[in-house]
C-alpha cells in the first residue's frame, strides 16, 4: 500500500485501503447489474448513474462541510471508525 499524504500513519493507511476496496466491490456490483452492456437502455443507465453519483458528491460534500472536516478522506475515515465502515452503514439502513 502507498500514500500520497506523508502526514497519515499506518494505521490511517490501512484503514483508507478498507474503504476503497469497497469502493471497487461498488464498482463491480454496478457491473453486474448490467450498466456496462450495450442495449438501448444504456443512455436511461448511464443518465441514472450520473444523477445518483452526483448526489453522493452533493451528500458527501454536505457531510464533510457539516462534521467539520477536512477532505473525502477524512469522511471515509469517519465511516470506517465512527460507523463500521460498508458494513456499518447496512446496518443502520437496513440493508442487510
Amino acid at each position: 500500500m502507498y500514500a500520497t499524504d506523508l502526514n497519515l500513519s499506518d494505521e490511517e493507511i490501512e484503514a483508507t485501503w478498507k474503504i476503497r476496496w469497497e469502493i471497487e466491490k461498488l464498482h463491480r456490483n454496478v457491473k453486474t447489474l448490467g450498466m456496462q452492456d450495450s442495449s438501448f437502455l444504456k443512455r436511461k443507465r448511464l443518465q441514472g448513474y450520473l444523477l445518483l453519483f452526483v448526489m453522493v458528491v452533493n451528500a458527501a460534500r454536505d457531510l464533510i462541510s457539516s462534521l467539520n472536516l477536512k477532505s473525502v478522506e477524512e469522511l471515509l475515515r469517519f465511516v470506517e471508525i465512527r460507523l463500521g465502515g460498508a458494513l456499518g452503514l447496512m446496518k443502520i439502513f437496513k440493508l442487510r
